[in-house]
């Protein structure tokens, strides 16, 4: 038996997240049982859907009840008690926040290399960022040729990767992020055709001017702040992929929206839509979206962390907009 560190809950929270609602601690880790293996975590992904686990305490892993912060991760196989796998491997899937963890081989998937790209990509475009950007864009608003379209935390991975999708796919992209630099890095890094800063004093007015007067579509990712003026713009027919609200995750608050009538006036669509109701999507979005990686087609940057009890400071950060792109604990 060897020991690692874990991070898990003291609480929970039910306002703002702080890191005095976390706890580092030694844990000891069992040999790994008959189709067991034990893995070496390398890269954590942080993801705002953790909040409403970290809230509740409940999650599909059996850990969460206990508090323990459960995430995806892609690691090295350090001891294997089933055939599927071999010290040495590197393997995906869900792990306790702990730098050793014995997982059950059923739930683990290789991770290969692709392209030139590094082994966190398929914690990016190959793992969920990338699959619900793809579904966003694709099988919700369905994106055509010509379409002009906004996306809400476009420096962010989820709103970046949809941007550049979108792109792909022909429409003219209008990103929305907050500060000029990222702002910079969503024009010049990510292609985007325009992007607009949320801290605008009038940002209709700048997104209107950016959009030529009139959206086709929106991809949501944050909340009313973004969504209230995508609305007013938006065409008859125009379609809303409500992907997250990241603005809100810290609160209980009520959410506000001027512009509400104008899903009724315009005729709509507005689509929540969350990534485990399209499994049956995922072996086309992910053969697509490795191709596009093969193809150099998509850029994806990366806020990187290192040490695992950084991961608190480093999950705040990310819910208040700190860093761009991808962020990632490097254990």
């Amino acid at each position: 038996m060897t020991q690692a560190i874990r991070i898990c809950l003291n609480n929970k929270p039910q306002q703002t997240f702080t890191e005095k609602d976390f706890d580092c601690l030694t844990v000891n880790v069992p040999d790994p049982g008959a189709g067991e293996v034990l893995v070496k975590p390398l890269y954590f992904s942080l993801d705002p859907y953790l909040a409403g686990m970290m809230r509740a305490w409940q999650g599909p892993h059996p850990l969460w009840s206990e508090g323990v912060v459960v995430g995806r991760m892609v690691g090295e196989v350090v001891a294997s008690n089933d055939p599927r796998f071999a010290p040495g491997d590197r393997v995906k899937g869900e792990s306790p926040w702990q730098s050793l963890a014995v997982i059950g081989a059923g739930e683990l998937e290789a991770a290969d290399e692709v392209a030139d790209s590094p082994i966190s990509v398929h914690l990016s475009v190959l793992g969920s960022s990338g699959l619900t950007a793809w579904i966003g864009i694709h099988k919700i608003l369905r994106i055509q040729p010509g379409e002009t379209l906004s996306i809400s935390s476009a420096a962010g991975t989820v709103g970046g990767l949809a941007g550049q999708l979108a792109r792909l796919a022909g429409a003219r992209v209008i990103g929305i992020a907050g500060g000029e630099e990222k702002c910079r890095q969503v024009v010049e890094e990510l292609g985007f055709d325009a992007c607009v800063d949320h801290w605008s004093k009038d940002l209709e007015a700048a997104l209107a001017s950016a959009a030529d007067g009139t959206l086709d579509a929106h991809y949501e990712n944050v909340g009313a702040k973004t969504l209230d003026p995508a609305l007013a713009l938006l065409g008859d027919g125009g379609r809303i992929a409500l992907c997250g609200l990241i603005a809100h995750y810290q609160d209980n608050n009520p959410i506000a929206l001027k512009h509400f009538r104008r899903l009724l006036t315009g005729a709509l669509t507005l689509t929540g839509f969350r990534l485990f109701d399209h499994t049956e999507d995922y072996a086309t979005a992910l053969a697509a979206l490795r191709q596009h990686v093969i193809d150099g087609n998509l850029s994806v940057r990366e806020t990187l962390s290192d040490g695992l009890e950084k991961a608190p400071r480093a999950f705040i950060d990310m819910l208040e907009g700190r860093g761009a792109g991808k962020h990632l604990i490097r254990v």
